[in-house]
């Protein structure tokens, strides 16, 4: 889950919590303010027809049936009984609605004093008064039909209000949260282009006061020290190579000049010949670490030509025969385009035949029976080239590993080597705007594919 919709639902669900709390506070406390009038209502009712009943000697009890009757409308289903303290029932009003009693209840309202409930769509109050030193209990009901009616409404209102904000803030939350989020994909996306062979970069400073603008500015400016310490790095690999490289040069000349000489002891030969190989190893990772230097300066593209890529093969095959005569190359070129086979690609020439060279080698060098199988299939879109060979493959989770300075696999162990030669081909080839990779799709059988885009 990214960070716009934990930001979203995180925020959808504070929304939707408050929001349903309000409603429901409200609803409760319309709920309370309708019972509490209700109550308050019957109350009244009760107490004036106990005191029109009792108090008002005047007035009979076919005069209050008639007062009753004008005023039975006032509640709807309004039912009114009065009881003494013998619990006799003494009055009833004239309508036609129930009231459920009994002794029980009589004598709860008489330990209470005042009780109210419920009983289905009634609402029911029951009084004890005492006038003129008697006791009277008075029970009363009725439906508050307007009242139950508009919670009813209010009810559905606010679940409707719920719903429709629900799904208006999940929206909008969403929309927000990308509005406000897409500087940061912005800042993914240049972020994700910047390598180190493109330190250039910049993410540009919008001049904005908030967090993603000094997010900007602080990766500036890392990005700033990163590529002065690279150049730093390439600059002191590439002259310190150069130094390395006339003094390496003169030392192997002088080490050939005195194994050469008649007069020096024959018994220190040997040790000579050894000291010059490791001269020569030497002088070897000294000079790919000057190609290496001068690839990450060079321009890509400013050099490139029309380069036949099976001619440098042949070329490259001819050149490392002379020093491995035993090596055996099987080629094979399969055309699966209907265009004739131009196997041409843009490139460096003269960095191509080293990057070739080194894989020929590798190929011969770590092959069981010293056969290297070339295959160049030409595509629509692209000619790959195929070096495989049987031998043991390298114990290596991850063959990308294989494309460091300074890696080498488990089957290269007793070989003498430094772990620079996949490196550099693999530098040289992204130069050329070709990709590579080291495939191990059966045992003892080792495949590297280099793609060209044309």
């Amino acid at each position: 889950m990214n960070l716009k919709q934990r930001f979203s639902i995180s925020f959808s669900i504070l929304y939707s919590v408050i929001l349903a709390t309000m409603l429901f506070l409200v609803y409760t406390q319309f709920a309370n303010f309708r019972k509490e009038e209700i109550q308050n209502r019957l109350k009244e009712k009760a107490q004036t027809t106990l005191k029109l009943l009792v108090e008002v000697k005047q007035v009979d009890y076919q005069l209050l049936k008639l007062i009753d009757s004008n005023t039975i409308n006032n509640l709807y289903n309004e039912k009114v009984l009065i009881f003494n303290d013998s619990f006799k029932l003494i009055y009833s009003s004239i309508d036609d609605a129930v009231i459920n009693w009994d002794s029980k209840l009589l004598k709860r309202i008489q330990d209470e004093d005042y009780i109210y409930m419920t009983e289905n769509e009634y609402d029911i109050v029951g009084i004890e008064s005492t006038y003129q030193g008697k006791v009277y209990l008075v029970l009363i009901s009725a439906e508050d039909k307007f009242g139950n009616r508009n919670l009813v409404y209010l009810k559905y209102l606010f679940l409707a209000a719920f719903v429709i904000g629900l799904v208006l803030v999940w929206i909008l939350s969403f929309y927000l949260s990308k509005e406000a989020l897409t500087p940061l994909d912005v800042f993914k996306g240049k972020v994700q282009n910047i390598s180190e062979n493109n330190l250039s970069t910049r993410i540009e400073d919008k001049g904005r006061k908030d967090e993603i603008t000094e997010l900007t500015r602080a990766f500036n400016m890392m990005i700033d020290r990163i590529e002065k310490s690279f150049q730093y790095q390439k600059s002191f690999v590439g002259s310190a190579s150069h130094e390395l490289r006339t003094p390496l040069s003169k030392i192997s000349a002088q080490l050939e000049n005195l194994m050469q000489n008649p007069d020096f002891p024959a018994k220190y030969i040997p040790i000579l010949a050894s000291i010059n190989e490791d001269t020569q190893q030497l002088s070897d990772i000294v000079t790919s670490l000057l190609i290496l230097s001068k690839l990450e300066k060079e321009n890509p593209s400013k050099s490139f030509t029309n380069v036949r890529i099976d001619e440098i093969i042949f070329s490259s095959s001819e050149f490392l025969k002379k020093f491995y005569p035993d090596l055996k190359i099987h080629f094979e070129i399969i055309n699966e385009t209907n265009a004739e086979d131009k196997l041409e690609v843009r490139g460096d020439e003269s960095l191509l035949k080293i990057a070739i060279n080194n894989l020929l080698k590798n190929a011969y060098l770590y092959s069981d029976t010293k056969e290297v199988f070339i295959k160049i299939i030409q595509e629509e879109k692209s000619i790959d080239l195929f070096f495989e060979n049987t031998g043991k493959t390298p114990d290596v989770k991850n063959t990308y590993e294989l494309f460091d300075p300074f890696v080498r696999g488990s089957n290269a162990i007793q070989s003498k080597g430094f772990g620079l030669g996949l490196s550099i081909v693999k530098r040289i080839l992204q130069y050329n705007e070709a990709e590579i990779l080291y495939n191990i799709n059966i045992p003892n059988f080792n495949q590297i594919k280099v793609t060209f885009k044309v």
